[in-house]
């Protein structure tokens, strides 16, 4: 370890969090503005009409209609998602360059700003697809010089909130998956740290994850399993005209209350059949939530003798990207047990809507 905390042989590059995601639009008019608001996120700051930023627990979401620049190059070839990952780094300058002598494409060297509240750091390298990665170095009572904080009337805080994102999942073309993965390898010193080769009745994918030791970032990375071929993977490349961000995966302390009220608001979730739940006592693991609520709200369980997770899966809301909720209780797996049963849910819905045949 060297003087600086957070930089280490198993994260080079000083990464503390995932400071916030960017979601490109055409203008703030988007319906995703409401949808922020009915997943609980309340606006507290914003800059001059082009960028307002959502928070709720430690997640940021900043939506960002700008004229030009890499948000607006972003949206006019995928549509809405995520354009940028932003990551909060122990020291910006160290970030850049490490991430520079490691290989990164540099899309902007260190800037710094002066601002009221103390001195603010970033940097950008290319990320996968068209996805910038951004470093952040501030402080930590400020989001960005210019903007302003700001009351939200139209918040509508969950009474369950989230508490940070767990993991988001890119999906990249056929033949990408171990190209990004090595990336995150080569660059962040990520580790893989699980592997996946799901089969559905019709269609396929692979899956690795690549993460920092201590959970703080984590990321699946899916391809489909046949180039050009029709299945979940390749529908998201095709709608995305890309490789992108799939889904945010958001952490709950009561997945129960928090999913309960979401459905209350009328978001949409993934039908799980009734003989899944079925099966959850002869599993390898004690689930001490009753079985009959868990079917009521349509949560998936997985997990083994030392703990276990609860987790869904959202419906698709800003173009083809999906939010996943989850409780961890002793257990930082990803729902291996549940993969097959999602994607069996998301093949049907496929069937049903005429992609697949």
């Amino acid at each position: 370890m060297t003087a600086k905390g957070q930089i280490s042989a198993d994260n080079p590059l000083g990464i503390k969090a995932i400071d916030h995601l960017e979601f490109t639009c055409d203008s703030l008019e988007t319906p995703t503005r409401a949808l922020f608001h009915r997943l609980g996120f309340a606006m507290t700051e914003r800059d001059n009409e082009t960028c307002e930023l959502f928070t709720q627990g430690q997640v940021r979401f900043l939506l960002k209609a700008a004229p030009a620049g890499h948000a607006r190059e972003y949206f006019k070839a995928h549509g809405e998602g995520v354009s940028t990952l932003s990551f909060l780094v122990e020291d910006c300058e160290h970030a850049i360059t490490e991430a520079k002598r490691r290989g990164a494409e540099v899309i902007e060297e260190l800037k710094v700003v002066e601002g009221p509240e103390g001195t603010y750091k970033t940097a950008i390298i290319q990320g996968f697809g068209d996805v910038h990665n951004e470093f952040i170095e501030r402080p930590m009572t400020a989001f960005r010089p210019g903007f302003e904080k700001c009351d939200d009337p139209e918040a509508k805080p969950l009474k369950q909130r989230v508490s940070r994102i767990d993991h988001l999942t890119n999906n990249v073309p056929k033949g990408e998956m171990k190209k990004w993965v090595k990336y995150y390898q080569d660059i962040f010193g990520m580790k893989v740290t699980r592997y996946f080769d799901i089969k559905g009745v019709k269609t396929g994918l692979q899956s690795e994850v690549v993460q920092l030791p201590n959970n703080s970032v984590i990321i699946p990375i899916n391809e489909p399993e046949a180039e050009g071929g029709k299945s979940q993977i390749q529908e998201f490349l095709d709608l995305h005209n890309g490789a992108g961000v799939q889904h945010i995966a958001l952490m709950t302390a009561d997945i129960i209350s928090t999913v309960g009220e979401l459905r209350e608001r009328e978001m949409k979730f993934l039908d799980i059949p009734s003989t899944y739940y079925e099966a959850i006592p002869d599993r390898d693991f004690t689930v001490t939530e009753d079985l009959k609520v868990l079917e009521e709200r349509q949560l998936l369980v997985d997990g083994d003798p030392e703990g276990y997770l609860i987790q869904n899966f959202s419906e698709t809301y800003v173009g083809p990207l999906f939010f996943e909720y989850i409780q961890r209780k002793n257990h930082w797996g990803f729902g291996e047990g549940n993969f097959q049963a999602l994607f069996d849910a998301i093949e049907r819905d496929q069937m049903k809507r005429g992609y697949l045949e």
